[in-house]
């Protein structure tokens, strides 16, 4: 009978390690997600309370979020994160390196009002583009926070104005960089209410049209003047995209082509040292980017020497020599004041 008690607890312990294991797993699966990106295409995925399965029509609770790759602290310097107060979620955007393999983020949720956190990992597809981009348009417009840019259908407009008026052959038009005006040197509106505006880059594997040939030989007359003067010629097109609700600076506009490219890339364009996931054999100048924790015996270690000689010795000598001077002045005139007395 003894025995039999045993066995039946011993079956019940079994059982409930069996329902742990179930549990466990199936909290492990529901807390990942998949997304499929492209190399050399921008990428924006939304961080909203719905990914962690909280309500969003809760009044006024807020909510932060937190990146990273998983087992790493941070992100890559290519992929960006940025919060925006207009849609009340986080975003996740950048442009896969061409040699970027499959790779995991870690996404931590909290929120500010019950102090709950959560959790959860994206599976980050990568595939190869097909067609490669050659052809690219550079733009900067004005009139646009980067949180404009994740409006799909805003962003639909720019690409009807290119597709339908100027670049008709470009049928694969997609966005290849994105960032912020300020980020890539411009300053910060003095209202408050303005603008930031964008940098952002429209490619094609399709050769330029005769039309965007033709109105960069518009604009270069501007560019001959230092500073460039904005508002000095209202060019051709202008009418165009302003009725699209895009107000753009044409000093700032450029073909781009594998013949003509950029003196000057963003470092969010480095891709040989950016990619994630592979280490090199050799250390060269195109080592790509892994992050490893630090061993204790590599951290370097501060001498303090040369501050505590310069804060404590340097003063106690200087004190030393004080006193010495004044001692010497008030012996010598204690010695001519005896003299002049005896005399």
């Amino acid at each position: 009978m003894y025995f039999q008690r045993i066995l039946c607890i011993c079956k019940q312990i079994n059982y409930c390690k069996m329902l742990l294991n179930l549990w466990i797993l199936f909290v492990v699966c529901g807390s990942s997600l998949s997304e499929i990106i492209v190399t050399s295409s921008v990428f924006v995925i939304p961080i909203g309370p719905e990914m962690f399965n909280w309500n969003s029509n809760a009044g006024r609770i807020e909510f932060t979020y937190q990146a990273s790759l998983i087992n790493a602290p941070d992100l890559p310097s290519w992929i960006h994160y940025t919060y925006s107060d207009k849609h009340r979620r986080g975003f996740l955007y950048g442009v896969p390196p061409n040699d970027q393999g499959d790779f995991k983020l870690e996404i931590v949720g909290l929120n500010k009002q019950t102090y709950d956190t959560a959790y959860k990992i994206i599976d980050m597809k990568v595939q190869k583009k097909e067609n490669i981009t050659k052809f690219e348009v550079y733009l900067k417009i004005d009139n646009l926070d980067i949180e404009d840019t994740f409006d799909g259908r805003r962003m639909e407009r720019l690409f009807d104005v290119f597709r339908k008026e100027l670049w008709t052959e470009a049928q694969d038009l997609h966005l290849t960089f994105l960032a912020s005006a300020v980020e890539e040197g411009a300053r910060l509106p003095l209202d408050p209410k303005e603008a930031e505006g964008v940098v952002l880059r429209l490619g094609s594997s399709m050769p330029f049209s005769h039309s965007l040939n033709d109105y960069e030989a518009q604009l270069k007359p501007l560019r001959r003047r230092l500073p460039c003067p904005k508002d000095f010629k209202r060019t051709s097109k202008e009418k165009m995209f302003r009725n699209a609700g895009f107000v753009l600076d044409w000093c700032s506009f450029k073909l781009i082509s594998e013949n003509r490219s950029l003196h000057q890339e963003s470092a969010r364009r480095d891709q040989s040292i950016n990619v994630i996931g592979r280490t090199p054999l050799v250390a060269t100048e195109h080592a790509e980017w892994q992050w490893a924790r630090p061993k204790k015996i590599e951290i370097p270690t501060r001498n303090y020497f040369h501050e505590i000689a310069t804060t404590v010795c340097v003063p106690t000598l200087l004190l030393l020599i004080l006193a010495v001077l004044l001692s010497s002045t008030l012996c010598l005139h204690h010695e001519k004041a005896l003299a002049i007395h005896k005399s």
